[in-house]
């Protein structure tokens, strides 16, 4: 009895040791967050969701007002709006309320990573990696957007916390977590498609002298497919449903492939239709397209096989041209700069102090700078180096072979975020201590790490700022504040002129304060930099028709009927400035 008092005392000491620093790291996540929802307040996009994010809240509201099962195959992940669905059910459609859990969502994910990083590396590098996470201005970006990245970033950390569970104690219950883990992800992220081959193989990396041997080995395998299958076979028994077709997730890989490896592929998001950039578009341009190509009816999986076809096809024509794209995308997906979607980090950076402050300090580069170092300064920790570092491979490629965005590369810094922790440990433990032997190699591979986060990005900031800007004009349009709106559009048009989007929305909101002689310009350089965006045209002739100007607006009523001959609007517009109609 008198040997067991201190042992319970040890153990209990031991839980508080992991309990008060898993608290603080969550406290600090949460009150970082919620100050950073406090700075946006005023930003248009917090009350009025575009892109992604209305359609989004158009689908939960859906599903919150009972439409369960819907009507059509998932075309985008379906986890996200389904949470949406059930906090809109129970409070209201409160953007506000959205917003509130995924900040408790982000500072959760913060305590579960220092769990993974702990048990790879020690208690001390999880703290950093967990206090990494919790500061990292990308994370408080993306938990304060109505976007799915919150979502994917709770799930990858309760992945990742598995799993590193899994590697210190093969079971086939942990197994069967981790794969329905996986599932959720794939539900919410699909490209985490790319980890099940890793997350069955597990065992097998474990060593010859794994607790159980090639039994308990088969069995976690057989685990992590049951819990897959657990998760995605009634999202199967959903699309073959309404669809007639089997599929474990969505159906868009295919065009979404077309999109990042086409002929006119650059790297970026491109629509495939110019123009038709929100969602309303994505599904409806691919199946029409897809139709129109083959002369017939398709389904939802021979649209998806049709672009993939056509992208591989492509591909073959210029084989160089696709290798070369494939490493420009590896290198944008490595890049410190955070490519945007329609709400950008450049331009919350403007509004919150908070990514302002911390992003001089706290960046994509600096995080792989650490991880770098970490890496080097741990290789001889072979179970943490062969999963984490087969992980980091599998979504690289998995995000280069598609189009890069900053929320599609986010599971890479979580992945690093462990590596970064024991890195930062390690040079701040021989710094302190006077060790500079033991830090040449740390060092050296830190240093490589980013300079080639830090290399110039392919495509200029400027331009991509720009657009970021221009999504910010459409927000403060959409909510009345033309004022705002005309200032966003000036300030993109400056930074980048050669847009063809910035230049049409400036024209348009000219045209809208009552200044249609102003906006003729930019509706011409419109026209150049896109000539053949029918609704550029549309748009120059009826601020031509409002001046005045028949002729002229007649000639851009012909340009726009060329286009698209069964465009109602140009047809019109002939007829109203044709010479033969006027008395």
């Amino acid at each position: 009895m008198r040997r067991a008092l201190p042992e319970v005392s040890r153990r209990r000491s031991g839980r508080g040791r992991q309990v008060v620093p898993a608290v603080s790291i969550f406290t600090a996540a949460l009150l970082v967050r919620l100050v950073h929802l406090t700075c946006i307040r005023d930003v248009p996009f917090f009350d009025v969701p575009v892109g992604d994010a209305r359609a989004y809240v158009d689908w939960g509201l859906r599903i919150a007002e009972g439409d369960w099962i819907g009507s059509e195959p998932f075309y985008q992940a379906p986890l996200y709006p389904y949470l949406l669905g059930v906090i809109f059910r129970v409070t209201g459609p409160s953007l506000v309320a959205v917003r509130l859990v995924q900040v408790v969502m982000g500072g959760l994910s913060c305590v579960l990573l220092t769990g993974v990083a702990g048990r790879c590396f020690g208690r001390r590098a999880g703290w950093a990696a967990g206090l990494m996470l919790a500061f990292y201005p990308p994370a408080i970006f993306f938990d304060g957007l109505i976007q799915k990245t919150s979502l994917a970033c709770f799930l990858t950390c309760a992945l990742l916390s598995a799993w590193s569970k899994l590697v210190t104690r093969a079971s086939c219950g942990g197994g069967a977590v981790a794969g329905a883990l996986l599932g959720l992800l794939i539900l919410t992220r699909e490209n985490a498609w790319a980890w099940s081959p890793l997350l069955v193989v597990t065992p097998w990396g474990l060593g010859r002298k794994a607790e159980g041997g090639r039994q308990v080995r088969v069995g976690v395998a057989a685990g992590v497919i049951a819990g897959l299958a657990a998760v995605l076979t009634p999202v199967g028994a959903r699309n073959w449903r309404v669809g007639g077709e089997w599929s474990f997730s969505t159906f868009q890989m295919g065009p979404n492939f077309y999109i990042g490896n086409g002929r006119d592929a650059d790297g970026r998001y491109r629509p495939l239709v110019r123009g038709h950039e929100t969602p309303e578009f994505e599904r409806s341009d691919a199946v029409r397209l897809a139709e129109s190509a083959e002369g017939r009816s398709l389904t939802s999986r021979e649209v998806s096989r049709y672009w993939m076809a056509r992208a591989l096809a492509e591909m073959r024509e210029s084989p160089l041209r696709a290798v070369q794209l494939l490493g420009l995308k590896a290198l944008m997906a490595l890049n410190v700069y955070e490519v945007g979607d329609v709400e950008a980090f450049s331009v919350y950076r403007r509004e919150s102090p908070v990514l302002g402050v911390l992003g001089r300090v706290l960046n994509f580069g600096v995080v792989l700078g650490l991880a770098s170092a970490g890496a080097a300064a741990t290789w001889r920790r072979r179970k943490a180096r062969n999963w984490l570092g087969a992980m980091f491979l599998a979504m690289l490629v998995a995000v280069s072979a598609f189009f890069i965005l900053g929320r599609y590369r986010f599971p890479l810094v979580l992945v690093m975020m462990p590596w970064a922790g024991a890195g930062l440990l390690h040079i701040t433990r021989n710094v302190m201590r006077r060790r500079t032997g033991r830090l040449r190699v740390a060092v050296f591979a830190g240093a490589a790490g980013a300079c080639l986060a830090f290399v110039p990005p392919v495509h200029p900031e400027a331009r991509l700022d720009a657009l970021a800007l221009s999504n910010l004009g459409v927000a403060y349009a959409e909510r009345g504040d033309l004022s705002s709106a005309l200032d966003c559009f000036s300030r993109a048009a400056e930074v980048f002129p050669e847009s063809a989007e910035t230049r049409f929305n400036l024209a348009r909101a000219l045209v809208l304060s009552g200044r249609a002689g102003e906006a003729l310009e930019h509706f011409e350089a419109a026209s150049v930099c896109a000539p053949d965006v029918i609704e550029i045209h549309l748009a120059w002739a009826e601020a031509l028709e409002e001046l005045g100007r028949s002729s002229e607006a007649h000639a851009r009523y012909e340009t726009a009927a060329r286009l698209d001959p069964s465009e109602v609007r140009a047809r019109a517009g002939l007829m109203r400035t044709s010479p033969s109609s006027k008395p």
